[in-house]
């Protein structure tokens, strides 16, 4: 398995880091070219058009360093392999995937709260902002017209961070609910939502309901 069909179209200097070229390797078999393809456009180029992020002016809101631009993409692969109805992520592969900010931690690169020598990384992709579960067929889907496709988002946008697209930030959304987050972070359109339900005359309630550091 190769570099995918976007490098084609960018700079030659723009080259697969060899860390990628090795967990290409253990997903040969395990996902199409058509996943990958999903994972390497989102990560590594810019929306609509197939340019390599590093190679942007920094101060571009779309620009990552490389080492960045890697990290997102092995955290929007292991969230594509915990979809529901994945093939099973294989021991290998999870080693590659592993956070890099502590030597003990034992969780994937780009997960929230602290590193942990102990807690699993067990659970199914949830949408972010339905908390829906994402189906593994979902990222099949035609991203021009169904809004319960896949896209990647930005847990705060990139009009809102300095270097944002980080594995700490990027996650895989609903089509229909990227357009609903906007600019916006994902708690505030949250607290959006619930002022427009509120103003339609439905209750809203956060009783018992409490954020917690995961």
């Amino acid at each position: 398995m190769a570099w995918n069909s976007w490098v084609l179209k960018i700079a030659a200097r723009a080259e697969p880091p060899q860390e990628w070229n090795s967990i290409l390797a253990d997903l040969d078999g395990i996902l199409s070219d058509k996943y990958i393809d999903k994972i390497e456009v989102a990560a590594f180029s810019i929306r609509g058009e197939r340019t390599a992020r590093w190679l942007l002016v920094p101060d571009d809101a779309e620009f990552s360093t490389l080492a960045d631009a890697l990290g997102a993409a092995k955290k929007l692969t292991w969230l594509l392999l915990k979809s529901e109805g994945a093939p099973m992520i294989p021991s290998s592969l999870l080693g590659k995937l592993r956070c890099t900010k502590s030597a003990i931690c034992t969780l994937l690169e780009g997960h929230e709260g602290k590193c942990t020598d102990s807690r699993s990384h067990d659970g199914l992709t949830k949408c972010p902002v339905c908390l829906e579960t994402i189906r593994f067929h979902d990222f099949e889907r035609d991203g021009r017209k169904d809004l319960v496709s896949i896209q990647m988002g930005h847990l705060v946008p990139l009009s809102r961070v300095t270097a944002g697209h980080t594995a700490n930030n990027v996650v895989w959304v609903h089509r229909r609910c990227n357009y609903i987050q906007d600019e916006q972070t994902v708690e505030e359109t949250i607290m959006q939502l619930c002022e427009i339900v509120k103003k339609h005359g439905y209750a809203v309630s956060d009783q018992g309901k409490t954020r917690q550091d995961s």
